[in-house]
């Protein structure tokens, strides 16, 4: 299975990057203001390419993810071949993904900052309200990353799944404890699983469960059920929905 310690300290150290490439912006672009009036200095932020600007300083952040995909290759079990070039694919889908989220944050930062300077609130303030918008406060930003790594480690598996006999078996593999969602514990719990038989569970959950598992933030994967070393636990799994039923 990737690596979810691995995925936890990246996602965070990327995170982290992201909110202080926010406050430098803000800083920044305050730092110009001067003693401008609010509509000279909103003249002033409409001609600077925020995005742009937010894309440069967020350079280490889009690095560590881009770099991240090969340690999670690593721990992820082979049992088919996958061509390079697919590899690389998935790769530039998921940083498009980074990149399309950061020029977005430009645009909210660029936006706030304008409306702030209308209402006379300063950076701290706009800071603040940047925050409140949706992905930009620290939960909502490493969602977003956490959830986009484990979806590279399941398409990595799913795209192998193709080239296996229909007869192939697979469990879903990972933790069964209090953070767990229903759905997964009963997947889990399902115990060895054909690749028909999983698309009945992304049937009766409404989601491609191979690529998107329970959901945003889900630490589990379907993986071929080749030995235990994965940690799959389907007593447990069971022994928990019995205590939340």
């Amino acid at each position: 299975m990737s690596d979810q310690d691995f995925i936890e300290n990246n996602s965070q150290k990327i995170t982290q990057i992201l909110l202080e490439v926010q406050e430098r912006t803000i800083a920044e672009l305050f730092a110009l203001k001067g003693d401008l009036v609010a509509e000279d200095f909103i003249r002033l932020i409409e001609n600077l390419d925020i995005k742009q600007i937010v894309r440069a300083k967020s350079s280490n952040a889009i690095s560590l993810f881009a770099s991240g995909h090969s340690t999670i290759l690593e721990t992820i079990e082979g049992f088919a071949e996958i061509a390079e070039e697919t590899l690389q694919a998935l790769v530039n889908y998921n940083s498009e993904s980074l990149l399309n989220q950061i020029d977005d944050m430009g645009v909210k930062i660029k936006r706030e900052v304008m409306k702030g300077a209308i209402v006379g609130v300063g950076k701290e303030g706009v800071l603040n309200e940047l925050r409140k918008l949706t992905n930009m406060s620290e939960s909502q930003l490493k969602t977003i990353i956490d959830t986009g790594m484990n979806e590279y480690s399941r398409s990595v598996t799913r795209i192998m799944m193709e080239d296996m006999p229909d007869d192939t078996k697979y469990v879903y593999i990972g933790p069964t404890d209090e953070k767990t969602r229903q759905q997964c514990l009963e997947m889990v719990a399902a115990g060895e699983q054909t690749l028909e038989q999983i698309n009945n569970f992304s049937n009766q959950y409404a989601r491609d469960v191979l690529i998107n598992g329970g959901g945003y933030n889900c630490r589990h994967k379907w993986e071929i059920a080749v030995q235990d070393k994965f940690g799959h636990d389907p007593e447990g799994a069971k022994r928990r929905l019995k205590d939340v039923s």
